[in-house]
């Protein structure tokens, strides 16, 4: 079954509470996009602001509040950031279901493997600069292989388009790694998404092609139309 997984980067907590409102209920799972400038000049909550967090994060972490809908939405977190192994306790204390790593953010993705200590899945994300190989050493430390629709130049951003050469990667990784899950997130639509599938995806994530027009809920039935799409089966 395809997953189709909606994309948020939250400008702040509100923007974050609305978007997470306008999916509940019709998926299981969204992935939170983690920026806080280190590694992409971006920033997103909880990280607005340099050296300062939002304090409504904190008591997040401290189980004074709650994740928004974390009753029926689950959340895993992409984290776009340098050192991601310095955090990744916060986020499994937030409810993350699962983390994602950006492979050129850690110096030892042994560190990510260790600070997440089985508590929940681990996945890497690779961009269109990374090679394949590079997977080699850590592929049995994950589940998930999230391929980046663009190079590392364009991480953090929405609304770029997909690079065709995405779909080729996907194909690549299905044959190398056939016991995996391969995702694709950046610049996936509902003109590339099934060439994507017959590639091999396993997950699309999809963020201004969900959000785009204010009509996410319609966005999202189209993509759902997609699970009966074939994939490839090498």
């Amino acid at each position: 079954m395809l997953e189709i997984i909606p994309a948020i980067i939250p400008k702040n907590f509100q923007d974050l509470e609305e978007k997470m409102s306008n999916v509940r209920k019709l998926v299981p799972l969204v992935q939170v996009d983690v920026l806080d400038g280190s590694l992409v000049p971006a920033r997103a909550w909880p990280y607005q602001l340099p050296s300062k967090r939002d304090v409504f994060f904190d008591s997040i972490i401290r189980e004074e509040q709650g994740f928004p809908f974390w009753q029926d939405l689950e959340f895993e977190a992409h984290l776009m950031v340098r050192s991601p192994e310095h955090i990744i306790a916060d986020w499994i204390a937030a409810g993350a279901s699962r983390i994602i790593v950006e492979i050129e953010g850690t110096a030892s993705f042994d560190e990510c493997v260790k600070a997440v200590a089985g508590r929940v899945p681990l996945g890497v994300s690779i961009t269109l600069d990374t090679p394949i190989d590079s997977l080699a050493p850590i592929a049995d430390d994950v589940s998930v292989i999230q391929s980046m629709g663009w190079n590392f130049s364009n991480l953090g951003l929405q609304g770029r388009s997909l690079d065709e050469r995405t779909i080729e990667r996907v194909r690549q990784l299905r044959q190398k790694y056939p016991e995996h899950i391969i995702s694709v997130d950046g610049g996936v639509n509902l003109g590339n998404a099934p060439a994507l599938v017959r590639a091999g995806a396993g997950r699309l994530v999809i963020g201004s092609g969900l959000w785009q027009g204010g009509a996410p809920r319609e966005n999202l039935a189209k993509f759902k139309k997609l699970n009966g799409s074939p994939r490839s089966k090498n």
